[in-house]
């Protein structure tokens, strides 16, 4: 299942992340991947059976690079941990690596200032 982030507030020192889907009964599986063909950072919940993705499409990037390292919460259930680390070697692996495409490479660049 694809889950997309369509809010971000920063509230009580975390960034509350809201999502339409229902995410009860899911654990933050603390990894991230890629989408590089639709500008999404994606971070994996389990459900149990399977890898839930959570979307953080490009409109999003702004609030995470304006509160880098803040503790990430997503329907007020489930705390994204290892999120941080896992974006920063994303960023890492990104920058001069032409396998995420130029276009994406690019928007990081621009997006997290590197």
């Amino acid at each position: 299942m694809d889950i997309y982030v369509d809010e971000i507030k920063y509230e009580e020192k975390a960034l509350k992340c809201h999502a339409e889907q229902e995410i009860k009964g899911m654990t933050a599986a603390s990894r991230m991947i890629v989408d590089s063909d639709n500008m999404s950072f994606i971070y994996l919940l389990d459900d149990g059976e399977e890898f839930q993705r959570v979307h953080f499409v490009k409109e999003t990037w702004s609030m995470l690079n304006d509160f880098k390292d803040t503790q990430i919460v997503l329907n007020d259930e489930v705390i994204l941990t290892d999120f941080w680390e896992e974006m920063d070697f994303l960023l890492d692996n990104i920058v001069d690596n032409n396998n995420y495409g130029k276009e994406f490479e690019s928007a990081v660049r621009e997006q997290f200032g590197l």
